[in-house]
């Protein structure tokens, strides 16, 4: 048995601290596993190097299979009753289920650095369920090997789920090779439990104390131990009863172990019940049933049995250490690496075939098979623990043979290239662009916004048709049509219901339809200010966020709601006028005929309001001449020079927009609030004053920020075109 790669580099020990401590937690299921277990447990514990935590769970805590953690002699830092009884199929499946459900709490108190699993059981398979999906690493025992029953899937589905593997045999570690699992994360060690038989006392003197403890002749005994098949129940059964009767009529002093716990397992019992076998009566008193035999004694009783009937692994691999008889029944251990000591009954029909088979091996003695170790597994498995590399990514990756490359492109090359047509119809200009799925604007074109109907839709149609052209030439895939437009607008339906006075002859308009049918592209169209909302929440300061809200802080004053990742439209699509909250009962009065709305006090159009009513009054700027008609610009211009009063306008125009951001948080409750526009620097830190001297406590943790996007409108319109014709492409309603 060669030792662990040279290339994998055991720790330093005398650089390893009380805290730098290796965790490795073991988990125990039944008696079986705990016989290849408890070597490890005991090395682990003795090595200053590592820290262990011991799970018990499955039949170890069940007194109809012996109660076996009374025989475990190491703390245990958690007990988990994971078993459905039933011990039918659905019973199986329940256990694991409860499993699950029960150790993610555990694994998450152990914290272990490798979780330790052993074998081919259902409960090996929901710890290594769980730790996997919970990150946690895995070192799988006797991975590899070949049995004959469920146990096979079970196993290799947990070598799929481990990080790292300890075999037992060549065969083994070449099958997990096959399995594309990494060579340097596997090891081929030998079995566990073989340090302990190699170097067991079966001395004469410790068999005669065990027989009489056992009630067993220690001359000639021989051991029985026959589980269920779940994957062929009723034949399992049938077999069961052949060796029960069998047993009886060889009428030799006999150890007869219960079955495990798998489906099936509660009809055996009854069997050996109805036959007297389990223990209530004295029908046959050579035959002594029993749950359960710690291991140390095992070793002893099956070095000196006879034979040792049934199917059980123990009677090819431990067996085999010793030479001992086994007659092998049924075809639960088919494929398992076998010595000369076996002789398989698959097919065991009658009582004559199994009691010939018995009769030619009891009594002979085999040449010890070392198949599975040499007695030098825990040390090997050990130092595999301390070479694991904790820094290295948790994710495994699997060693394929080589193969051509696929033909599907990098991620990076096709959101470049999957892109929409976007527009922006504005008052004064229609811009139409290519938008990449990044928010990159590959081409732009201009052209005057014309005011009559005819002209807009030929220019629209025109400049969309270049940019058709122009994706061709820059390999880009177009998914739609954005536009982004002033007004009301039934976005669903894609109908403009109501425009600005800036784009006239523009109104109750199938956009959709419209241009779908001309373009032969799809079409989506929203308000502007949701079209802001949306390249926010994609592109911008809102990127990734359910719960937003933009404010667009322009000529006059609007944006968009997001709610849970939706546009907030209301039931007239007249949502997110957010222009005209009113914040007081009087005041200027704005362009929609009351008085208070933010937008006669904080928009663009009101400071161009003030500023000519301060240069009329010749408290501006002294050097500006008369017939210059002043702006916002000019007005906040002097609000940096100084400018008392043109400072108490800007800051009357924050104090309302404050107001109104206010009552935007009582009634969303959002994640973050985005100001756009060129005022937007200058109104953002009063607006944070204004929520942390006005809003509940609990609406006071927003974000405000200020966005950095230059090209909201494209984007947004581009952003409609991405968000429905993915949904339309993974199958969720684009309403």
């Amino acid at each position: 048995m060669e030792p662990l790669a040279a290339r994998i580099r055991v720790r330093n020990s005398s650089n390893i601290s009380l805290k730098q401590r290796l965790k490795i937690c073991v988990a125990t299921c039944n008696r079986a596993d705990y016989s290849k277990l408890e070597p490890i447990i005991t090395a682990v514990q003795a090595d200053p190097d590592l820290s262990l935590s011991l799970i018990v769970l499955g039949t170890h805590l069940i007194d109809d299979y012996g109660s076996t953690v009374r025989f475990i002699g190491f703390p245990i830092e958690q007990r988990l009753h994971t078993i459905v009884r039933g011990e039918d199929e659905a019973a199986m499946v329940e256990s694991v289920g409860l499993s699950l459900v029960k150790l993610p709490d555990i694994l998450q108190r152990v914290q272990p650095d490798l979780l330790v699993v052993h074998g081919d059981r259902f409960d090996a398979l929901a710890l290594a369920t769980s730790a996997a999906l919970m990150n946690y690493r895995i070192v799988h025992l006797e991975g590899g090997e070949v049995s004959g029953t469920i146990d096979d899937c079970i196993r290799h589905a947990i070598t799929k789920l481990a990080h790292y593997h300890v075999c037992s045999t060549e065969r083994s570690r070449r099958r997990l090779l096959a399995m594309c699992e990494h060579p340097e994360r596997v090891l081929l060690a030998g079995c566990p439990s073989y340090d302990k038989l190699l170097r067991a006392d079966t001395s004469p003197s410790v068999l005669v104390r065990l027989c009489e403890r056992y009630q067993l002749n220690p001359e000639q005994f021989i051991i029985v131990i026959q589980h269920p098949v779940t994957t062929d129940l009723q034949s399992s059964l049938k077999m069961f009863q052949i060796v029960v009767e069998t047993v009886i009529e060889f009428d030799r002093s006999t150890l007869f172990l219960y079955p495990n716990i798998d489906a099936g397992s509660k009809e055996m019992t009854r069997i050996m019940r109805q036959y007297g076998l389990d223990g209530s009566s004295q029908r046959y008193p050579k035959i002594k049933s029993v749950k359960h035999v710690p291991f140390d004694d095992f070793i002893v009783l099956l070095a000196n049995a006879a034979c040792i009937l049934g199917n059980s692994s123990s009677g090819i691999r431990e067996a085999g250490a010793f030479g001992t008889p086994a007659v092998n029944v049924g075809t639960r251990q088919t494929g398992r690496e076998s010595g000369e000591n076996v002789l398989h009954v698959r097919d065991a029909g009658s009582t004559e075939k199994l009691l010939h088979a018995l009769r030619l091996q009891v009594g002979r003695r085999y040449p010890p098979s070392h198949i599975y170790g040499d007695g030098e597994a825990v040390r090997r498995i050990v130092d595999f623990f301390k070479a694991v590399n904790l820094d290295d990514v948790i994710q495994k990756d699997f060693s394929f043979p080589a193969m051509p490359m696929s033909s599907s492109v990098d991620i990076d090359h096709v959101l470049d290239v999957q892109s929409a047509v976007a527009i922006d119809l504005g008052g004064t200009n229609l811009r139409v662009a290519i938008v990449t799925m990044r928010g990159r604007v590959l081409h732009c074109a201009y052209a005057p916004n014309p005011d009559n109907f005819r002209d807009r839709v030929a220019s629209i149609t025109s400049l969309v048709d270049e940019a058709k052209i122009k994706a061709l030439e820059m390999n880009c895939r177009l998914q739609g049509i954005g536009i982004s437009t002033g007004g009301r607008v039934d976005a669903r339906r894609g109908i403009l219901l109501e425009t600005t006075s800036l784009i006239p002859d523009w109104h109750d308009i199938d956009v959709r339809g419209m241009l779908a049918d001309v373009i032969d592209l799809p079409v989506w169209i929203d308000n502007d200010g949701n079209c802001a909302a949306l390249a926010e929440q994609r592109f911008g300061k809102a990127k990734g966020i359910d719960n937003c809200i933009t404010i667009i802080i322009g000529t006059g004053i609007g944006g968009g709601i997001l709610v849970n990742g939706e546009l907030h439209y209301g039931v007239n699509f007249c949502a997110a006028e957010l222009g005209h909250m009113a914040v007081s009962t009087d005041g200027p009065l704005c362009s929609c005929g009351q008085r208070g709305c933010i937008e006669a006090i904080a928009s663009g159009f009101a400071l161009d309001r003030e500023a000519r009513r301060l240069h009329e009054a010749g408290e501006l700027n002294p050097n500006l001449e008369k017939d210059v008609t002043p702006t916002a610009v000019h007005l906040t211009a002097a609000a940096k020079c100084g400018n008392q009063k043109a400072k108490e306008i800007i800051e009357q125009g924050a104090r309302a927009l404050g107001i109104a951001v206010v009552n935007m948080l009582h009634m969303l409750n959002p994640k973050i609030i985005v100001l756009c526009g060129h005022m937007a620097p200058l109104y953002r830190s009063t607006v944070e004053e204004m929520i942390e001297g006005r809003a509940l406590p609990s609406a006071k943790n927003v974000l405000v920020e200020v966005s950095e996007l230059k090209e909201q409108a494209l984007l947004g319109a581009a952003g409609l075109v991405f968000g429905y014709s993915s949904r339309r492409l993974y199958g969720i309603d684009g309403k």
